[in-house]
């Protein structure tokens, strides 16, 4: 029996869409933390999660506390209440249809073969990207999950330790995959389990180079201080970030800011947060801005 508790982290929602993404999962938790980061809160108590047929402990402080210290949080309660494994998502994600039920029986069946070879499993993960990772039944290694749609092995999560708060927000995920990677435990992703997830928000741009115009994924200002900042903290100050091919994870992912530095509404917020980042990287300063 898989005791399988969640956590979602709000931060100023669309209500409506949130609810709707979390019914696509939560009926098959044992329990949901609703951890709110919103200033002010944005629920009085639990009666809008009713229809979700799960219990709920809904925690707010009308601060925004970040991601990896409510991770953290989280995964504490679900280990003093007595469950195995939680499962990890953001507002603006959820499952297609059966696609949760599928997740939770593949993650069994591994955990019976994980056993049978020795494997240790720190996470499994989902495919979120399906232009880049092609649906098959065959599950992949990965030290690159992202940390909605992830469940989270409590047992060896106390073994590797917290998520890393310096961080606050952005490469959380990253970081702690890469430090269960270093220790030599696991992190598998289900190439055929699909959820929808958001990235930032979408602009047309045109190629220098085509004169095309395409989508691309832009972010807020501050998610550009935030993606520079942790991105020198994690290649200079974590171990486990090493090798080669380590670092060219976080340089892809810091390759998402090119988008940005080009056709973001708000270029001078932009240049001005992506210096600060580094400014505070060299100075100490992490945690929140």
């Amino acid at each position: 029996m898989l005791k399988l508790a969640g956590v979602v982290i709000l931060y100023h929602p669309d209500v409506a869409k949130t609810l709707e993404n979390m019914a696509s999962y939560a009926n098959q938790l044992d329990k949901l933390y609703i951890l709110d980061n919103s200033e002010p809160a944005c629920f009085a108590g639990t009666d809008a999660f009713a229809h979700l047929n799960v219990p709920i402990e809904y925690i707010a402080t009308g601060v925004n506390e970040g991601i990896s210290k409510r991770l953290n949080q989280a995964a504490h309660k679900a280990i003093q209440e007595g469950f195995d494994f939680l499962l990890t998502m953001d507002q603006d994600s959820c499952f297609e249809t059966g696609a949760f039920e599928k997740f939770k029986t593949l993650v069994k069946d591994h955990l019976v073969i994980a056993e049978e070879k020795g494997q240790k499993i720190a996470q499994f993960g989902v495919n979120s990207d399906t232009q880049h990772i092609k649906i098959s039944e065959q599950p992949l290694w990965t030290n690159n999950l992202i940390t909605s749609g992830t469940i989270l092995n409590l047992s060896i999560f106390q073994r590797v330790g917290n998520f890393d708060e310096n961080l606050f927000i952005d490469f959380v995920d990253v970081e702690y995959s890469l430090r269960a990677d270093y220790l030599g435990y696991q992190n598998i992703i289900f190439p055929n389990v699909v959820m929808q997830h958001s990235l930032g928000f979408i602009k047309m741009g045109r190629s220098f180079k085509t004169f095309k115009k395409t989508p691309r994924i832009l972010h807020a200002p501050i998610r550009v201080y935030y993606i520079v900042r942790n991105g020198w903290y994690l290649l200079f100050k974590v171990k486990q970030i090493h090798k080669e091919e380590r670092k060219a994870i976080l340089l892809n992912h810091m390759k998402l800011l090119k988008n940005d530095f080009l056709y973001n509404d708000e270029l001078a917020k932009v240049y001005g947060y992506a210096l600060l980042g580094t400014f505070h990287f060299f100075i100490n300063k992490m945690g929140k801005k």
